[in-house]
């Protein structure tokens, strides 16, 4: 007899327990993922979170974590609940749990008013499962890769492993075998500001980052909020490391995020400014000499045409995933309260499936 439930703090223990399927970390990383994730987030005061329970345990999860987005040319803002965290303990799957969850889930966001929810990296599995379950999908988010060369085989494997978490953990095993990915960069990139060059502290600058982020203006996308608040909780995620490629001194000029999971070598650029194609170019050059990463990845769904040139000078092509998903990872929408007289999903009078009225990073994902 399974039972579906709201999540209450006494079920803490267990659910960091379950997310071991998801992420195979030990017990104090799951509880710290658990509470920056759904406890710390800005945007939504309690965790939303539906739990299945049999007799009692829990055994099977979705969570919802709470985003903020401005769109048109008032920067109109929208709290969004995106889905993430779907796991269903191994005894337990193949009983039609999937289904009752992600209807549970819906009913919880029609209870809270919320008029749509999102699905930034779906995956195969959560893609064919929600798309049969009323989401609907944007387009692939258009990944691209730039590998250093064969000693880059097992960064490959893991790439092309994201959507098979079997197969994922074991890649990711083999990844953790190569030095860490930032030990290149660290040794030669200055931590320190200087006059006109490019610097790489460990430790993010969240109010020069939203600075420069503001004076580069809004052009009516979709986008999520980038202020100061979001950017100290967003790059606190206990599951990734970062580092943060700046230009300019006392007022910033640009700047490249670099991610990477702590239990897996790839990385990614997340998110990149700047206020000219010139200091675009050094940021990208910087990461690249610098880093001597084996691979590194970002997402093009919303790049315009001269920046996918600059990536394919630098060598970046396109990741091919699965049949399913040949472009990447796939961005799902779904209305919760359709709005009168919309066709389909929307917010701020804009479709939400149409790509074009989107600006897409992987910062805004839990992938980055």
């Amino acid at each position: 007899m399974y039972e579906i439930v709201s999540y209450r703090p006494e079920f803490k223990r267990q659910l960091v327990r379950l997310q071991r399927h998801l992420w195979r970390g030990d017990e104090a990383l799951n509880t710290a993922y658990l509470e920056w994730k759904y406890e710390r987030n800005p945007y939504l005061p309690s965790p939303l979170i539906c739990l299945v329970l049999h007799e009692g345990n829990a055994v099977g999860m979705r969570g919802m974590f709470g985003s903020c987005w401005e769109i048109g040319t008032d920067a109109e803002r929208f709290v969004v609940p995106c889905g993430d965290d779907l796991v269903i303990a191994p005894d337990h799957r193949h009983r039609g749990l999937f289904g009752r969850i992600m209807g549970a889930t819906v009913a919880t966001l029609v209870a809270h008013g919320y008029p749509v929810t999102f699905s930034l990296s779906a995956g195969v599995v959560a893609l064919t499962g929600s798309l049969a379950k009323g989401w609907r999908s944007v387009g692939p988010v258009r990944e691209v890769s730039r590998f250093a060369g064969a000693t880059s085989w097992a960064s490959r494997v893991a790439t092309r492993a994201q959507p098979w978490p079997g197969v994922r953990r074991l890649a990711n095993a083999v990844s953790r075998l190569r030095r860490h990915p930032f030990r290149h960069l660290d040794s030669v990139a200055s931590r320190t500001p200087a006059a006109g060059a490019i610097w790489c502290p460990r430790e993010p600058q969240p109010e020069a980052m939203a600075d420069l982020v503001r004076r580069l203006g809004h052009d009516g996308r979709l986008r999520h909020v980038r202020d100061a608040p979001y950017l100290a909780w967003r790059f606190g995620n206990p599951l990734h490391d970062y580092r943060f490629l700046l230009a300019g001194n006392d007022r910033l000029e640009g700047y490249l995020v670099l991610q990477t999971y702590r239990r897996a070598g790839r990385v990614n650029i997340v998110d990149w400014e700047a206020t000219s194609p010139v200091v675009a170019r050094a940021l990208l050059g910087a990461a690249i000499d610098w880093g001597q990463f084996a691979d590194l990845s970002t997402w093009t769904m919303s790049l315009p045409p001269e920046t996918e040139r600059l990536l394919g000078e630098r060598g970046f092509r396109p990741v091919t995933w699965h049949r399913l998903m040949p472009r990447g990872r796939v961005v799902l929408v779904r209305s919760v309260s359709p709005s009168s007289g919309e066709p389909g999903p929307a917010l701020g009078g804009r479709s939400l499936l149409d790509a074009a009225n989107w600006d897409m990073r992987m910062l805004y994902s839990m992938a980055g």
